[in-house]
């Protein structure tokens, strides 16, 4: 491990986040033990470990009970013209506001960008090595439409974004 990756590490931490180094099968297990726990934690992981996670969690049952769907090739050529984010297998749960606004993946990444920044939003689809996975995240939908809070839970899933795991 090159000084620079210890700088950089240690800028992290010194930001008051932690970095964790272990075997991959207990990193793994660090993961699913914060998904059923119900506490919210942020991964960045390895492919190889997201993909080993979200088999465990994206179970077929899981998928239909989630209602998580593939964000289609519309609604991608929108994210792609309106928001300028490349996404390819994204996955979503879509719902409806009680005034019936769909909120999709569209509108996923539109607050997400208002929350956090275009720049922020693209790095993490822009991921080459590594996935970020979110495990029971504090996120709160809001229609974009009509402001309202939406009730339940949006899940997100992509194979450069590790998405999100909820205790279901």
């Amino acid at each position: 491990m090159g000084q620079s990756l210890v700088n950089d590490i240690d800028t992290i931490v010194g930001s008051g986040k932690a970095v964790i180094s272990a075997e991959e099968c207990s990193v793994v297990e660090i993961v699913k033990e914060a998904i059923t726990s119900g506490k919210p934690a942020s991964f960045y992981l390895t492919m190889d470990q997201a993909k080993e996670v979200k088999a465990w969690y994206w179970t077929p049952e899981r998928i239909e009970s989630a209602n998580m769907t593939v964000v289609s090739d519309e609604e991608k050529s929108k994210i792609k013209s309106e928001l300028d984010v490349e996404v390819h297998d994204f996955r979503f749960s879509r719902t409806k506001c009680a005034n019936g606004h769909t909120y999709g993946g569209f509108e996923f990444l539109q607050q997400g960008i208002r929350e956090h920044g275009l720049d922020a939003v693209k790095s993490i689809f822009d991921m080459k090595n590594s996935t970020f996975l979110q495990a029971n995240p504090t996120f709160l939908m809001i229609c974009p439409t009509c402001n309202e809070m939406l009730r339940g839970w949006g899940y997100y899933d992509c194979d450069r974004y590790g998405g999100c795991c909820k205790t279901m």
